[in-house]
């Protein structure tokens, strides 16, 4: 099968070849300006006192000529001495007045004396260059001396440091010898790292492949695809992201799932609840009209089934707006109106509330430490909703002559608001569920059980506080939460 290759390492190699082949060019032209430069400096520095000695020893100038037979022994030793330097002589403004050649070699028969002056004045220690009389077009290394005479200055020696035929010689041995080394040098690093590279990038290339293998699979609907734990490349930061990522999906797709048959049974047991008070309240209804066809019935009985048949509806109802109510608690976005309070006081004013109910059945409500003056910060609104709700639940499920017994005390920066009631005990279930800290309480809400505790829970989740239940024996079914105590000045 042809192996396929992806455009974006196809791209990489052309980077790779042309930005290798820039910087190896960019380095052999540094390099070979660096040497002809040193080069350059160092010979320059090395015969700085060339003309010097010539204008000291053998100056060919006179008060009012040139003395040329001395020109011309200059030379000659000069070329003796050195065969790379050419010598000649200047007059005052520069003009060359005498030289050795023909008269067509000389192309700049005036020098500007500007270069000549800075050389002078700096004792010949810089690295200068001047025009070239035979080529002015390149500007060649020199040496330069004043000449002096009783009346002032009769002229100057100006040595160029590489005569034409020394920069022939050098120039064809540069590229027999440098030259071909320079550019052996340039094709071997050129071609290693090339082949680096492909090395590299067929690595890369391989280890994405995998990506997109594992990428496909998932996409697919692999979830359990992944990438090896212990595997260590270049892509080793993607892979562990990807493995980490699709942990998370799968985990929120599972949850998804038992969320979506948790739903299912909240519906069913909601249903449930809704179809008892329904179906009493029809089986009366229907009683009622078939009694009053038949002309069967007297007025206490239509009075007892009118009443019996609108408690039912009420139940309903109630249902109805507890629902509508948890359905809003659970809402996105839902904003808490939290301000401080004082806890005990709607405490007390629930407690004389129900106090007509508890009397029908002959219930004792006690309060202990209910004047507690500590302070919350909460919804006030969502927090009597929920002494409310367990209240009419105590009372509820409180045998007649029973008792219930509410307290609330202060522990290490808390207030704890605790509720309990004589009666039958609360299920296992219904006590792990309203210890269970779930998110979604609703759809973990145990079989046969009312939307009060429900509701209760779900406020006191939306608040943080943590709720606590259980039974004794000698006490009865006992919840309790925690709250944090606040400072009302701070709030």
């Amino acid at each position: 099968m042809k192996t396929k290759t992806f455009p974006l390492f196809s791209r990489i190699l052309f980077l790779v070849f042309t930005l290798i082949t820039v910087l190896s060019l960019t380095f052999l032209l540094i390099a070979y300006l660096s040497v002809i430069h040193f080069y350059q400096a160092s010979t320059q520095l090395l015969n700085k006192d060339v003309a010097s000695h010539i204008a000291k020893f053998t100056s060919p100038f006179e008060q009012d000529s040139l003395n040329k037979k001395k020109a011309d022994s200059v030379f000659y030793q000069a070329m003796v001495i050195s065969p790379s330097v050419e010598v000649y002589f200047l007059d005052t403004i520069g003009k060359v007045i005498y030289y050795h050649g023909t008269p067509g070699e000389i192309r700049l028969p005036t020098i500007p004396l500007e270069n000549i002056r800075e050389y002078l004045s700096r004792d010949g220690q810089s690295y200068i260059k001047g025009p070239d009389p035979r080529d002015p077009s390149e500007p060649k290394i020199f040496s330069a001396a004043i000449v002096q005479g009783k009346s002032g200055t009769l002229g100057y020696i100006y040595v160029i440091l590489g005569s034409t035929e020394y920069r022939n010689v050098t120039h064809m041995l540069y590229k027999s010898h440098a030259g071909a080394l320079l550019l052996q040098t340039f094709l071997f690093i050129l071609f290693a790292t090339i082949a680096l590279t492909l090395l590299y990038v067929n690595r890369l290339q391989r280890n994405f492949k995998k990506l997109i293998g594992v990428l496909r699979k998932f996409e697919t609907g692999d979830l359990t695809a992944r990438f090896p734990d212990n595997e260590k490349n270049d892509l080793a930061p993607v892979t562990h992201a990807f493995n980490k990522m699709a942990g998370q999906l799968e985990d929120n797709i599972e949850r998804l799932k038992k969320a979506e048959v948790e739903r299912k049974d909240f519906t069913t047991n909601i249903s449930h609840d809704l179809r008892t008070p329904l179906a009493i309240a029809r089986g009366y209804a229907e009683t009622l009209l078939l009694n009053l066809e038949n002309n069967d019935i007297n007025q206490y009985k239509k009075s007892e089934y009118s009443k019996l048949i609108i408690s039912n509806i009420q139940t309903v109802e109630h249902m109805v707006q507890q629902l509508l109510d948890l359905s809003q608690m659970e809402s996105a976005g839902l904003n808490l109106k939290k301000q401080p309070f004082v806890f005990s006081e709607i405490v007390q004013e629930l407690v004389h509330s129900f106090s007509l109910a508890s009397d029908e059945k002959k219930i004792l409500i006690e309060c202990i430490n209910c004047e507690n003056t500590a302070w919350i910060y909460a919804d006030i609104h969502m927090m009597e909703r929920v002494i409310q709700n367990l209240l009419t639940n105590a009372i509820k499920f409180t045998p007649e002559n029973g008792q219930i017994c509410i307290s609330l005390n202060n522990h290490a920066g808390e207030l704890i608001f605790l509720i309990s009631n004589e009666g039958e005990a609360m299920s296992g279930p219904l006590l792990g569920w309203l210890e269970d800290n779930k998110t979604d309480s609703s759809s973990s809400r145990p079989h046969n059980h009312g939307l009060g505790l429900l509701i209760v829970k779900t406020i006191l989740q939306l608040h943080n506080f943590p709720i606590k239940a259980e039974f004794k024996i000698d006490t009865g079914n006992i919840i309790s939460f925690r709250m944090p105590i606040t400072n009302p000045a701070l709030s």
